[in-house]
């Protein structure tokens, strides 16, 4: 996986998420809520490892994460935990920049996380000898592609079709970025934001955290069980 954009707007940001993943991974129907005695967690689960590829907290937080670091790597056949847990875990800090320095990377396969918090947006990249920390800046938009999926030229080709997009779109809104994610492409199924390989893997749910004011808008479509669920979560 998969595919994030980030769009920041008058009052907050909206994160956008196409997760593509083996077609029989397990996932939840809808957002699961925990309390990890700092803050409320919502977040679609993997059934399979327990993690999850995005997580919003009532605090105003949000983290997302694309399989792979800076470029391609060989996959080992095992790892000490799985990239999801990351995420969560992620939630446990005061701040992004305590995580980044506090966790402990070692033998977690290749991964990008990118975390927007009331002041920041900060993109982490792990490879597997190096864990580097971007600030970005919170006021320009974004898109990042995962490197174990599409490569270096794709990754540029769908820079190009958000950027397209972004000047013919006029304002951004939610529903304006999840129609992006649902119909980019140049009609490629292996690469369109909607993708299929050789009937193994797809592109499982499109995920959205659109953040306004005090208010935070949860969406999760996942396509596999055909199912919608959608939170409103007050900050």
């Amino acid at each position: 996986m998969c595919t994030l954009t980030y769009l920041p707007t008058n009052d907050g940001y909206i994160f956008t998420h196409n997760r593509d993943e083996r077609m029989d991974r397990p996932t939840s129907k809808d957002f699961k809520t925990i309390n990890n005695g700092i803050q409320e967690l919502y977040f679609p689960q993997d059934l399979e490892a327990h993690g999850s590829w995005i997580a919003f907290s009532n605090k105003g937080k949000s983290a997302c994460l694309l399989n792979g670091g800076s470029i391609a790597h060989t996959r080992k056949e095992k790892y000490r935990k799985s990239r999801g847990l990351v995420v969560l875990e992620s939630f446990e800090f005061k701040s992004i920049t305590s995580f980044y320095e506090k966790y402990d990377f070692k033998d977690i396969e290749p991964f990008t996380l990118v975390v927007r918090d009331t002041h920041e947006l900060i993109k982490i990249v792990h490879d597997e000898n190096e864990t580097t920390l971007d600030l970005l800046d919170k006021n320009t938009s974004n898109i990042w592609s995962s490197t174990t999926l599409y490569t270096k030229e794709v990754r540029f080709k769908r820079e190009q079709w958000f950027r397209s997009w972004l000047m013919k779109s006029g304002s951004q809104t939610a529903e304006k970025v999840f129609d992006f994610h649902n119909t980019a492409g140049d009609g490629d199924n292996e690469n369109d934001l909607i993708m299929s390989r050789w009937g193994i893997l797809k592109t499982l749910s499109i995920t959205q955290i659109a953040v306004s004011g005090n208010e935070a808008a949860l969406s999760y479509h996942d396509f596999a069980q055909s199912s919608i669920d959608q939170k409103k979560v007050s900050l």
